[in-house]
């Protein structure tokens, strides 16, 4: 029992000078701040710290263009920078960053095409410089490839991607840098990868464009093959080229030719505008939409067919365009075609004896058909004086001897041959049976 009140006295006199003297423990706290304190201030001691992604640049690239050679590739970059493992005073340790380092490639030393494994240099910065110490870089070297540099100009095409609305028209893009019309774009780069580009494409957008269109738009490089060439792999950025392309409502509209006519009214009597025909027979118009809506068909300069016998055949005869309305296709003008002729006639003859010819002395025919009916049309100076007594059908029997014949063409003849070429004749009996006897 006396142990126990021993042991529960000690314990109560440690457990109130913990509770009860506070002021004797924030003295001891201070005192271990200020012991800490001089430490640091005498002794300063280093801790290892590794600062990640430090960015690699390469040092010489312009005496390494001026050899005649290039990096390859984007192999800084694809590296993502290094690891720099340092020893830096406590002090310092917080403060000391990647921007306080930097880590350089030299080139100096590269004279030709090829492959190099090149050593990352890496150094520390001012204020840090004096006291902190580099210890590893990883990784320490970097594999570079080097190349011919050289340049190459290659043709800038237009590509165009979708189709324009319905009743709208775009004219060729127009495509220039500062100002300045562009063919061709220049590259320079490795030898590589310049032999590889064969052309610039510059996309234009048609769909839903319904507005003329002025902007900036970036190339893209092709291969032969039609594969994309990353336009990262040369020296020099790629220009920023403007794209100008007209766009403007369109519409068909016919030539209208006998409107373009003078004196159809005064041509010789009984004659007629057979047919007119311009070539082409409709063109395709541009403009404002209001400008075109007025706009139903175009004329040409009019040709006077006052009393005019004989067809009109006429080149390039000049279009009457409106203002503010455009003829695609270059077309400024027409051929114009106008048959003049004269005016047709019909008449009829009925029941014209159908005789024989050429048949053999002491022979007789008896025909199937006695008459026929003829009708015939032309031009009216011949057909309207025709008589009835003009008007020959007959059947050829020369060289026929005695027998029955079938089917036998019964000939009209009007007037004289040439008339009965030029005219058209209709008939109610195109063929006879014949039975030819002797006696």
């Amino acid at each position: 029992m006396e142990n126990e009140r021993k042991r529960s006295r000690v314990g109560t006199f440690f457990r109130n000078l913990l509770l009860n003297n506070l002021g004797l423990k924030i003295m001891a706290i201070f005192f271990a701040m200020v012991v800490w304190g001089v430490v640091l201030t005498t002794q300063n001691p280093y801790r290892n710290k590794t600062i990640q992604n430090v960015p690699v640049s390469f040092r010489g690239i312009n005496d390494l263009h001026a050899k005649g050679l290039v990096v390859r590739g984007n192999p800084l970059e694809e590296q993502g920078g290094v690891n720099v493992r340092v020893s830096v005073p406590i002090t310092s340790y917080k403060d000391l960053t990647a921007d306080y380092l930097t880590a350089l490639i030299n080139l100096d030393n590269v004279n030709s095409v090829g492959n190099y494994s090149l050593t990352v240099n890496a150094s520390i910065l001012a204020p840090y410089n004096q006291d902190s110490r580099l210890d590893t870089t990883t990784p320490a070297r970097i594999d570079v490839e080097i190349d011919s540099l050289i340049s190459k100009s290659v043709p800038v095409e237009v590509r165009y991607e979708g189709v324009l609305p319905e009743g709208y028209w775009a004219d060729e893009a127009e495509l220039s840098v500062d100002s300045q019309p562009i063919s061709y774009v220049q590259i320079r780069g490795p030898k590589q990868d310049v032999q590889r580009v064969s052309k610039a494409i510059c996309y234009v957008a048609l769909s839903d464009r319904t507005q003329t269109y002025n902007g900036a738009v970036e190339l893209i490089l092709w291969d032969e093959s039609g594969e994309e060439v990353d336009a990262q792999l040369f020296l020099d950025e790629l220009p920023a080229v403007t794209v100008k392309m007209q766009v403007q409502p369109k519409k068909t509209v016919p030539i209208d030719i006998m409107g373009s006519l003078l004196g159809v009214d005064n041509l010789p009597a009984n004659y007629e505008i057979y047919d007119a025909i311009a070539t082409p027979t409709e063109v395709v118009i541009i403009g404002e939409a209001d400008r075109l809506a007025e706009v139903a068909s175009l004329k040409f300069e009019g040709i006077d067919v006052s009393g005019r016998r004989e067809a009109i055949d006429e080149k390039q005869r000049l279009l009457s365009i409106p203002e503010g309305v455009r003829v695609l296709g270059n077309i400024e003008a027409v051929d114009v075609y106008v048959d003049i002729r004269e005016k047709t006639s019909r008449k009829e003859f009925k029941a014209i004896p159908i005789t024989v010819m050429g048949l053999g002395s002491r022979l007789s025919a008896q025909l199937s058909a006695e008459t026929v009916d003829v009708a015939v049309e032309g031009r009216v100076s011949i057909v309207d004086p025709l008589e009835r007594n003009d008007i020959i059908a007959f059947v050829d029997l020369e060289n026929i001897r005695e027998g029955t014949y079938e089917d036998l063409d019964v000939t009209i003849h009007v007037l004289n041959d040439d008339v009965t070429l030029e005219l058209f004749i209709n008939q109610t009996v195109a063929q006879v049976n014949v039975k030819v006897t002797s006696g």
